[in-house]
Order: structure tokens, then C-alpha cells, then sequence
């Protein structure tokens, strides 16, 4: 009895189908991840915009409408809202006050016997029309105010722009989920918006 043995080569290779079906796969996740990239890479720029933008409007109105501006950061865990505030004043930083205005903000649930005296600064919808947010991903880290001599890394912090055209000297820092900080600069003489792309402190930045 004769048995024969049909051989298969050991290096087939693959069929031009099979290649074609790798490719396909390949192609669809370089898709989704570059769609994913760039999705950031706009996120981000539109974010340093918008900084951008309302510095130099509120440095503009602050001084032809003769009043205090200032941008508001809600800085608690999962919390990424910024939002404009006017004041009819025009004096510079009262650091009591504001002190005051911080604590005031953490009391979410009080009696209106002991609700907090009004602020003198109103929510403003001349540059936005309502509160703004930083994209899913994204947080404030901190803000650093050299005329409060402090770095908030909760609550509510401020950053003022005054009727003199003078600006609070101050650095914010945003932070994305892969852990990248942008520090947010504003020039307290020219009210110029200085975008660095790391972390650092005004100490850093006056050396």
C-alpha cells in the first residue's frame, strides 16, 4: 500500500486579500488616533485663545469704562468653569476682600439670615456671553496672584484688571489629562498675554 504525503510549504506568505485586511486595520487605528491628536492639539489652541482674547478686551474695557474687571477660576476637583466680572469700583486690590469674597463663594447652602454680604463685583457678558469651561481633560492647577502673595489651588480665585489699565501680575496654569501645563502669563504694565508651555512660577519668571 503506497501513502503519499501532500507537502505545505512552511513560508506560504500571505495572500494579497490578507495583506489588503492588515492595511485596512492598520489605516482605521492611525485614523482614530490622529483624529483623537488633533481633536487636542485644537482644544488646546482654542483654550489659550480664549485667554488670550480676554485679557487684552479687559485690560481695553477696564480703562475706557473706568471700572474693575477681573477673570474668576472655580479651581475645585472636578470644576473647569472661568467666567467675567465687573465692578463699579475702581480701586485697586483690597486683599481682605477678596478673602472675604473666597469664602463666601465655598458656602453653597446657608440660611438667608447669614448669607453673605453682595459682592461689588456682577457676573459680565460683554466678552462671553456665559460662563465658559475647559474642555473634558483639562483643569486649572493653580493660579498665582504677586498682589494677593498667594497660590490658589482651590475655591475661587481672581485675576483683576483695573480702570488705571494696570493688570494683577499674575500666572495660571492648565493642566490636560496627559499631565501637560501651560502657564498663562499676563503683563501687569502692557497687558500683554505671554503663553509658555511648561509650568512656572512669577519667581521663575522674574529671574
Amino acid at each position: 500500500m503506497k501513502i503519499s504525503f501532500t507537502k505545505t510549504p512552511a513560508n506560504r506568505g500571505f495572500s494579497l486579500l490578507e495583506i489588503a485586511i492588515v492595511l485596512s486595520i492598520i489605516a482605521a487605528v492611525i485614523s482614530l488616533v490622529g483624529i483623537r491628536l488633533f481633536d487636542r492639539k485644537a482644544d488646546t489652541r482654542k483654550v489659550l485663545r480664549d485667554f488670550t482674547v480676554a485679557g487684552k478686551d479687559l485690560k481695553s474695557k477696564a480703562k475706557m469704562n473706568a471700572s474693575t474687571y477681573r477673570l474668576a477660576f472655580q479651581l475645585d476637583q472636578e470644576a473647569r468653569d472661568w467666567w467675567v466680572e465687573k465692578s463699579t469700583g475702581t480701586g485697586l486690590i483690597d486683599k481682605k476682600k477678596i478673602d472675604e469674597e473666597r469664602e463666601n463663594a465655598r458656602k453653597q447652602f446657608q440660611s438667608e439670615a447669614d448669607q453673605p454680604k453682595k459682592s461689588e463685583f456682577s457676573p459680565d457678558t460683554t466678552i462671553f456671553k456665559k460662563k465658559q469651561s475647559l474642555p473634558s481633560g483639562f483643569r486649572f492647577k493653580q493660579v498665582e496672584s504677586a498682589t494677593q502673595d498667594t497660590v490658589f489651588t482651590e475655591g475661587t480665585a481672581y485675576i483683576h484688571f483695573f480702570a488705571q489699565g494696570l493688570v494683577e501680575a499674575s500666572a495660571l496654569q492648565i493642566e490636560d489629562n496627559k499631565k501637560n501645563i501651560w502657564t498663562v502669563v499676563y503683563n501687569p504694565v502692557t497687558g500683554q498675554t505671554d503663553i509658555i508651555p511648561e509650568a512656572r512660577s512669577l519667581k521663575d519668571l522674574a529671574r
